[in-house]
């Protein structure tokens, strides 16, 4: 009969997720993830497989617990106007709160891996296509409740704001300051107008 499990598997995630998303994925050692997680070699191996597995599964978890966050607004928001310069405006105040400049796993995952990883690629553009389709619901939403105009290409403005929104990532994540991602973030909202 297997042992049961000794430990906690979304404290291991949770934990393995903050040292990938610090430090990268070839920058993380198995050490940097014994050390995190508090598991030892033995345990993660046998309950996560090697060190892409593990972080494979960080990456549904980021998922399913930062990214649904972020993009709540853009699925739960009646104004989709609303929802969408929402949502910019948190992501740029949370790129700068407490010093974080951490941006987004799936960007920096993304740009780190997907030149050189299928399999890394084809989750960084799901992750992408989703985000794409809730910007487009928002744009439908608002354009339908008038707060946008209704000549907008929907799915051409819904594809920039999907690539902008990893650009207000990306650049959190080489540390531009507040006033530098609200000055990027008012010329994408203009794009609504």
């Amino acid at each position: 009969m297997p042992r049961p499990r000794a430990f906690d598997e979304e404290s291991v995630l949770d934990n393995a997720m903050n040292i990938f998303w610090s430090k990268g994925f070839e920058s993380t050692s198995v050490q940097d993830l014994v050390d995190e997680t508090g598991l030892n070699r033995a345990s993660m191996y046998a309950s996560f497989g090697d060190k892409k597995a593990l972080f494979l599964r960080v990456l549904d978890h980021y998922s399913q617990k930062i990214s649904a966050k972020r993009f709540a607004d853009l699925r739960e928001m009646e104004d989709g106007r609303a929802a969408i310069e929402k949502t910019f405006r948190d992501t740029a105040k949370t790129g700068c709160a407490e010093g974080r400049h951490k941006g987004c796993l799936m960007v920096n995952s993304g740009m780190e891996l997907a030149p050189h990883d299928p399999e890394t690629a084809a989750i960084a553009h799901q992750a992408f296509r989703r985000v794409e389709e809730m910007f487009a619901a928002a744009l439908t939403r608002g354009i339908k409740d008038g707060t946008i105009p209704e000549d907008k290409n929907v799915r051409a403005l819904a594809r920039f704001l999907a690539g902008s929104i990893q650009g207000v990532q990306l650049m959190s994540r080489r540390g531009a300051d507040q006033e530098t991602l609200e000055d990027y973030t008012n010329t994408i909202l203009a794009a609504l107008d």
